[in-house]
């Protein structure tokens, strides 16, 4: 999707009642810049990111809040990543705009019976309004894919986070080695794509 967020048109000459070569080379001149500029916006990358861990991640006290981790990038040297940063938790946005923000988690325990889980998301640092899901997860060796998508208007210099949380311990993001023809599995993904400009108001 072509970025094309602040274009101004261009201001133009008025003009005169006959031909004249000056105002035809003027208007000529202010055309190709527009164009030019507005070639390179269409064509230029717009941000994104694709971002996973390869530990496992625990949930060391019960009923606190956990960040989700982010230790890797995907083909970062591949095109992957432009304008959308990491840390260790947090997704950093460097452009302002509508962003689509996609998640999964590998949940799985390592003892005990049915548990809870929540997982929502927090901008620079504050919770989402109604943005929680509950997952229950029956017990050891019953992995379930936590997923889904939100789309929020971020600006600058914001940053996104995945809170989770669980009474029970045991709970996990589970990161696995290879086994025959399957790869390796990462506890978390996540991939923050520019949408569009943020509207006027």
């Amino acid at each position: 999707m072509a970025n094309t967020q602040n274009v101004v048109p261009p201001s133009l000459p008025v003009a005169p009642d006959k031909y004249e070569r000056k105002y035809q080379d003027q208007l000529t001149s202010i055309l190709r810049l527009f164009f030019t500029g507005l070639s390179n916006k269409v064509n230029a990358p717009v941000p994104h990111g694709s971002f996973y861990d390869t530990t496992t991640q625990t949930n060391p006290v019960a009923n606190q809040v956990n960040l989700m981790k982010f230790n890797s990038i995907y083909d970062s040297g591949d095109g992957t990543q432009y304008a959308v940063k990491k840390d260790t938790t947090k997704i950093f946005i460097t452009q302002t705009g509508v962003y689509n923000v996609q998640f999964s988690a590998q949940l799985d325990k390592t003892g005990g019976g049915a548990s809870d889980v929540f997982i929502w998301p927090r901008i620079s640092g504050q919770n989402v309004a109604y943005s929680a899901t509950k997952i229950v997860i029956d017990g050891p060796n019953n992995e379930i894919v936590a997923a889904w998508n939100w789309v929020f208007t971020l600006t600058e210099g914001d940053y996104i986070e995945l809170a989770w949380q669980s009474p029970d311990t045991n709970v996990i993001l589970l990161a696995a080695p290879p086994s025959g023809n399957i790869p390796q599995i990462p506890s978390v993904i996540i991939t923050v794509t520019w949408v569009s400009s943020r509207g006027q108001t």
